[in-house]
């Protein structure tokens, strides 16, 4: 535990210096995502210096929000955004009413979405999975605020989008088969995702249906030989089966569970610069921690040691100018940021956890 406290230093005095260059502003590599790791990092060892810290990048990203030639993809830009500011109002971490605060971010992505939708991929990062994250999401929270206008709206994009998707499915044009390494951009399990929520939604569940109908061969006759794969394709395949009972996919689920040698994904399957939420042992404690939810199952949730020992001994934090821009990389998926959180809920059962602030300011 005392070699993770040092790593969770180190990592904070690295983001605080990174903070002040020049960063994006999105979720997924930006300030937003930077800014949700400070404010768990302040409320769980109520620092008020963090606080200070993320409240001054979300307010740096609002400032820049109406004059930025942002794109309106989930990674970078605007979907991504939108989803990450609903992810900080609903933890309480930021107060404001999201339909109002949202509602020109809504304006922009409806605008692109209506020109282009039929022009997009099917992928997380720029395509349709992407909106239908950011689309349910934006449904869920107008459904706890009752704003009618809002449920019908995004019930109605959901449906489009959901439309789409199952037609670029249908024209092969997803990524269905096993990536060759582990990679949390998967489309097939994300797509599995966003059927699961839809159904609990009530978004077009007969074309989400049909698309499931479509892709259930796919999934009985996939079993990926990587463990890691098998674990974020059964967190799809749960995702689904929480909202619709489907005796042919559960039986596969638990074929697939009972094959899954956590050991050996962090022995073998994770190298020792795998430990982003990108590619590596970050991302795969953020799917068992998705998974224990679902199912209430912790055994596939990795062990503290597990996480502490990969993360310390990478060689990434070598002194070599190679890994550099690793040192550099803010990102919540694909930087310090993800790594530094999921640090810090691995030691969540640690009381009165006190990690210094080691920089005078930061202006960002």
């Amino acid at each position: 535990m005392e070699k993770a406290l040092k790593k969770l230093q180190e990592i904070n005095g690295l983001l605080l210096e990174n903070a002040k260059e020049k960063n994006g502003l999105g979720l997924l590599h930006g300030k937003l995502g930077l800014s949700i790791y400070f404010y768990h990092l302040a409320r769980k060892t109520e620092n008020q210096d963090f606080l200070e810290i993320a409240d001054i990048l979300v307010g740096e990203i609002f400032e820049k929000l109406s004059e930025a030639k942002l794109p309106t993809d989930f990674e970078n830009g605007l979907a991504g955004i939108a989803y990450g500011i609903s992810y900080l109002v609903n933890s309480d971490f930021v107060e404001a009413d999201l339909d109002d605060t949202l509602s020109e971010l809504d304006d922009r992505i409806f605008k692109f979405l209506e020109d282009q939708k039929t022009n997009l991929p099917t992928n997380f990062r720029n395509g349709i999975i992407g909106y239908l994250f950011y689309c349910l999401d934006r449904l869920e929270s107008s459904l706890k605020s009752s704003h009618q206008s809002n449920i019908y709206v995004f019930r109605r994009l959901g449906a489009g989008l959901l439309n789409q998707l199952g037609q670029l499915i249908e024209e092969e044009k997803i990524q269905d088969r096993e990536p060759q390494l582990f990679n949390i951009f998967w489309d097939l399990p994300l797509v599995l995702i966003v059927l699961g929520r839809s159904n609990r939604l009530q978004v077009n569940p007969k074309k989400a249906e049909r698309i499931l109908d479509y892709l259930l061969p796919i999934l009985l006759s996939l079993f990926p030989s990587l463990h890691s794969n098998r674990l974020y394709l059964l967190l799809g395949i749960e995702s689904v089966l929480k909202e619709v009972d489907h005796p042919d996919l559960r039986k596969h689920g638990l074929f697939l569970k009972g094959s899954i040698d956590m050991g050996k994904i962090f022995s073998s399957e994770c190298k020792n610069l795998n430990i982003h939420m990108f590619d590596g042992v970050s991302g795969l404690r953020l799917i068992g921690e998705k998974l224990s939810e679902i199912t209430g199952d912790n055994s596939f949730l990795p062990s503290d040691k597990l996480i502490f020992d990969k993360i310390n001994e990478s060689v990434c934090w070598g002194e070599v100018d190679f890994y550099s821009p690793f040192k550099k990389n803010i990102g919540l998926v694909s930087g310090l940021s993800g790594i530094g959180w999921t640090l810090l809920d691995s030691l969540a059962h640690v009381s009165d956890l006190e990690v210094e602030r080691k920089s005078d300011s930061i202006n960002v």
